[in-house]
């Protein structure tokens, strides 16, 4: 999240229950823009957020109070309307991706904690050649 705060937005979606955003700081429940559901059955709670670096704490200590890869299945986070990070089914390792604002540093970092299980570098396609 530090990484990619500033002009940017969170989306979470899951079992938001445990969660409490202040309201200045929810743009929406509902998909907005690249930020769509993950899930369309059951119908979980979706919530999207600014994203900026004076409430990375907060959010952080929310996400990490509902659980992660409990009750938070599916992460997206959205800066300059592209999507950057998709973290879905409860981070499995065949269902995250990141662009070019994610660092191998940061990866490798998640990937210690047990936040991430795994990631791959993939090569950049251009189209045919």
């Amino acid at each position: 999240m530090a990484e990619l705060a500033g002009d940017a937005r969170i989306s979470l979606e899951g079992d938001l229950s445990r969660c409490g955003f202040p309201g200045d700081l929810v743009v929406s429940h509902e998909e907005v823009g690249v930020l769509k559901r993950s899930t369309q059955y059951p119908r979980q709670d979706f919530v999207v957020l600014k994203l900026t670096s004076s409430v990375l704490a907060l959010i952080f200590n929310q996400v990490m109070a509902a659980g992660l890869t409990r009750d938070i299945w599916h992460v997206q986070i959205e800066r300059g309307g592209a999507l950057k990070l998709g973290a879905y089914d409860n981070f499995h390792k065949d269902c995250v991706v990141t662009g070019p604002g994610v660092s191998t540093d940061l990866l490798n970092e998640l990937k210690s904690t047990g936040t991430i299980r795994d990631f791959a570098v993939a090569m950049a396609f251009d189209g045919p050649t």
